[in-house]
């Protein structure tokens, strides 16, 4: 039974994040207790039994009262959920889909395939993700409330030098190593030579499953290039913004069940079948063929980037500027080839949070220094080739206000949001039914229900 909650808990936790209050609940037969009603909303027992496993299964010490904590946080959650529908705060689709796919995709990691993932719980993908997708929402409306109670919340300097002044030397964090890291990422060209060998695939692909030959599902599954294919093809329920745009205009002109001519984009060649479309929102699937890249192209990438080196190194250009003009990084290119830390979105980064291939290349870095043109294996598996400039490093060191502003800044800042959150809490207790029926937390009954 604990197995099974355990696994239960861990696709809540993978999924939506780590969040109380959101697990499924579990049974053996017997109805489910409600411990809890806030507004319309309820809390069952075994959804408190679920966190709490999640909680000690990753180490999580009991002291005696991680129960009664842990409930008084999914308690917080409903709160929050309650007040954000009261004040008829929204989410939209595209909103709850893209975060659904983000976290969809960091569970099939976990897992290793879609096929795994589908294994484990008996359920394909497309149930798993309209399973979720409640949940989702609601804790996207949760998200919505906090940041409307903390949004207006600033800090000045003084409240900064203030907030660590009262920090106790001997409390102080130690920092580990970080750097600040910029690059500029060519992807090899493609030959027409190899462009015109996919596209004549697809037409033949696309010929089969015309003539009834073949299903697309079964193309999909042996030709796509892509993870989609394990999945016959199936990219799901999206709306505009969603795809890159040679899809999209492509993809909203087709009849339902109708099939694509060849399309191209930055990522290939690819068939398109449309399923549905409701207003704005679709259902597709795709065969994508990637046109092969052969060594020339690949010296054509590392050529490039050795002329843009040569140049940054006669003074002609900054990297960041050269960055700016040359490199095909999308998320980089606005920022002259930042590379952002992948838990804080800040420019520093600690150097153990950084991919082991990163880091090996990084640490032969010296700082101020320039790397040679460096293989690198993309996202999505294909090849592309970059150019890594240390901008700064910092050693490990006890945290102080001269070299750690912004991160004090922002601890500063979310004390003062812990804060504010809780007046708010206060407040919003007295505005909205709540019963709490767990009489095993007796702190809770009387935090949350003021008349017992």
């Amino acid at each position: 039974m604990a197995k099974s909650l355990f696994r239960n808990y861990l696709w809540r936790i993978l999924l939506i994040g780590p969040w109380v209050g959101f697990a499924t609940a579990q049974t053996t037969g017997e109805m489910d207790a409600v411990i809890a009603v806030v507004d319309n909303n309820i809390i069952l027992k075994s959804e408190l039994e679920n966190q709490l496993i999640y909680l000690k299964s990753g180490g999580q010490k009991d002291d005696g009262t991680l129960r009664c904590r842990t409930f008084e946080e999914m308690l917080s959650n409903k709160l929050l959920l309650a007040k954000a529908q009261l004040d008829s705060l929204t989410v939209s689709e595209d909103q709850v889909e893209n975060e659904l796919l983000r976290r969809i995709e960091n569970f099939v990691h976990y897992f290793g395939s879609v096929e795994k993932l589908e294994e484990n719980y008996r359920k394909s993908l497309v149930e798993l993700k309209m399973e979720l997708r409640p949940e989702v929402r609601e804790l996207l409306l949760i998200e919505q409330q906090k940041s409307k109670i903390t949004s207006d919340l600033k800090l000045t300097p003084r409240e900064v030098e203030a907030y660590y002044k009262e920090i106790p030397k001997d409390s102080l964090p130690f920092l580990p190593a970080e750097v600040i890291l910029h690059q500029i990422l060519i992807v090899p060209p493609v030959s027409e030579e190899q462009k015109g060998i996919a596209k004549k695939k697809l037409l033949e692909i696309r010929e089969e499953i015309v003539s009834g030959k073949m299903k697309f599902v079964e193309m999909a599954k042996k030709y796509s290039m892509d993870g989609s294919g394990q999945q016959g093809g199936y990219l799901g329920e999206f709306g505009r913004g969603r795809m890159v745009p040679e899809f999209e205009e492509v993809v909203y002109n087709l009849k339902e069940g109708e099939l694509s001519g060849v399309v191209e984009s930055e990522f290939g060649f690819h068939l398109i079948l449309l399923h549905k479309r409701l207003g704005e929102q679709v259902s597709a699937s795709h065969i994508l063929i990637r046109p092969y890249k052969d060594k020339n192209d690949e010296k054509k990438a590392i050529e490039k980037l050795k002329e843009i080196k040569a140049m940054i190194a006669t003074d002609t250009v900054s990297f960041e500027k050269a960055a700016t003009r040359f490199t095909q990084d999308k998320e980089g290119k606005s920022c002259g080839g930042c590379i952002l830390s992948p838990a804080s979105g800040e420019y520093r980064i600690p150097m153990d949070l950084l991919d082991a291939d990163l880091f090996f290349k990084v640490d032969k870095l010296a700082q101020g220094q320039i790397s040679e043109p460096l293989e690198l294996i993309q996202r999505d598996g294909s090849k592309a080739f970059h150019i890594l400039y240390v901008k700064k490093k910092f050693p490990p060191h006890v945290a102080n206000l001269k070299d750690d502003y912004a991160k004090l800044q922002q601890a500063a800042l979310e004390l003062k949001k812990s804060e504010s959150i809780e007046k708010w809490f206060d407040t919003a207790r007295k505005q909205v039914y709540i019963d709490v029926k767990y009489k095993e937390c007796v702190n809770a009954i009387r935090t949350w229900n003021p008349k017992e």
